[in-house]
């Protein structure tokens, strides 16, 4: 899976945002705010990954519990896949 391209990052004011463009800009409306961990799993999908390997990426950053990264990035993922923001 990866980022749809036409969401681009954008840092507004000192705050993380994702921009509609294209297609996505006629199907939704408004931004969305990404904190620093949205923001570095963002930067991976720029790139084909599998749930397994974002769970791995964050591991290795973050000192955190496994099944709370696995959590919590399954429940981003989900709310990308609701804005059809993710390309499986």
């Amino acid at each position: 899976m990866r980022i749809n391209p036409d969401f681009i990052l954008r840092e507004i004011a000192g705050e993380c945002v994702l921009i509609p463009t294209g297609e996505a800009a006629r199907n939704f409306s408004g931004l969305i705010a990404l904190n620093s961990t949205g923001k570095f799993l963002f930067d991976l999908l720029q790139n084909d990954m599998t749930e397994e390997r974002l769970v791995f990426e964050m591991l290795e950053i973050y000192d955190a519990d496994e099944t709370e990264v696995r959590r919590d990035i399954t429940l981003f993922l989900t709310a990308l896949r609701e804005k059809n923001m993710i390309i499986d």
